[in-house]
């Protein structure tokens, strides 16, 4: 007998407009040579997760001058996928496996103090719902991080953590090590997410919450396992709201920024608020010259990874609707502001233009990019919606088809 689906919560959908012309270093490599190489020598080879690898072909002037800007460039995706095992060698490791492994740390049940910014006690509400995951493949191997989404075995992760992947073996907090097969990604709908599926019941399901209480500075709490470091907790605030991610070459603009320090293999692992309730899934950083953390790193926000968690879940793929807009909520302004909007997107054919400020949808009135999202991930492709905003302080209605969100190119 199949198992039963979670219920399904409708949930709403952020936006993204143009990507710049960048040099990226995401899952999805853009403007890069295909030149295939044997071995991964130094950090200008580092591959994508769960591509092949690829050389940058630089010169050596070009190479002094990426050299200094590695401080600033993106390193990789947090979690591993199958070019992760290339990429802990890029940053110095010598594990022939390909992870450094410390078997199943289990959460504290200490009733000692805890530290005023709660992290202790988040901890020890979401570390049993964080898993490992070990991948591989024809050639390599890698691992990342998941979290527990249902008690009869959907667990959630990064679409570039499982990539490629022949094989997937979960490991629980406890110990228990398990066979996972992969039940969906979502990233053909433009969201880093897949879920995997195990053969377990009464596991322990992690908490999830919403961003829509989220403020910058409140305290957020990142769970994983960095370089294969099973149940590391770190602590930091929620640095940033709608980050638009795509000055970095990833095909995303509505992320969680964070300063909790997350490193590779964090990936698919969860952002936590401090009731213990995850409010995102992690999925990159800005790394410095070792691919390490610099206090920048980013999470897509709850509401995205639900939506399209659930239509895995109930239909095997993922499909959101698409307005074509990046923006942000402008202190003490009423309305969701625009800074961008997507080239031939549907915005852009009815006339929305940026800096304009949506001030309702359907009649509905709408105070912050937020609501816009809510709004918008309950809606489906092809559905008609009547935009009201403002422009230079006149009102204007503008009627929009949306389309569906478009994938990720590279």
């Amino acid at each position: 007998m199949a198992d039963p689906a979670p219920e399904t919560h409708e949930i709403p959908l952020r936006e993204e407009g143009a990507q710049p012309d960048m040099r990226p270093t995401s899952p999805w490599m853009e403007h890069a040579t295909t030149t295939e190489i044997p071995a991964v020598k130094n950090i200008f080879e580092q591959p994508a997760f769960g591509q092949p690898a690829r050389r940058w072909n630089l010169d050596d002037h070009q190479r002094t001058i990426w050299r200094a800007a590695l401080a600033w460039l993106i390193a990789a995706m947090l979690g591993a996928g199958i070019g992760s095992y290339a990429m802990y060698q890029a940053l110095g490791g010598t594990s022939v496996s390909g992870s450094v492994r410390v078997v199943s740390a289990p959460p504290s049940t200490s009733n000692g103090p805890v530290p005023d910014n709660q992290a202790a006690a988040v901890a020890k509400q979401v570390l049993p719902s964080i898993v490992e995951i070990d991948v591989s493949g024809p050639s390599a191997q890698g691992l990342g991080s998941g979290i527990i989404y249902t008690a009869n075995g959907y667990i959630i992760t990064n679409d570039h953590v499982i990539a490629g992947a022949d094989t997937i073996q979960v490991n629980l907090a406890t110990g228990q090590k398990l066979s996972a097969r992969v039940v969906g990604t979502a990233i053909s709908a433009g969201v880093d997410i897949a879920v995997l599926k195990v053969n377990a019941t009464g596991l322990p399901a992690a908490t999830f919450g919403t961003t829509q209480r989220l403020l910058v500075g409140d305290t957020a709490v990142a769970i994983g396992s960095p370089f294969g470091l099973q149940a590391t907790v770190t602590a930091g605030v929620i640095s940033a709201l709608h980050r638009d991610l795509r000055q970095f070459g990833i095909p995303f603009s509505d992320a969680i920024q964070t300063d909790a320090p997350i490193n590779p293999g964090n990936s698919g692992g969860a952002l936590a608020d401090s009731t213990g309730h995850v409010v995102g899934v992690n999925q990159a950083i800005v790394g410095g010259d070792t691919g390490g953390n610099v206090g920048v790193g980013f999470a897509i926000p709850v509401e995205w990874v639900l939506r399209v968690a659930n239509q895995l879940i109930h239909g095997g793929h993922a499909q959101l609707a698409f307005l074509g807009i990046a923006g942000d909520n402008l202190p003490g302004a009423k309305g969701a502001h625009v800074n961008t909007v997507a080239p031939g997107g549907p915005a852009e054919r009815a006339g929305i233009k940026p800096d304009d400020v949506i001030i309702t949808l359907d009649g509905k009135v709408i105070d912050s990019m937020n609501a816009l999202i809510e709004y918008l991930l309950q809606k489906n492709v092809g559905d008609h919606i009547s935009v009201g905003l403002l422009r230079s302080g006149n009102r204007m209605t503008i009627d929009v088809t949306l389309a569906a969100r478009p994938a990720p190119t590279g």
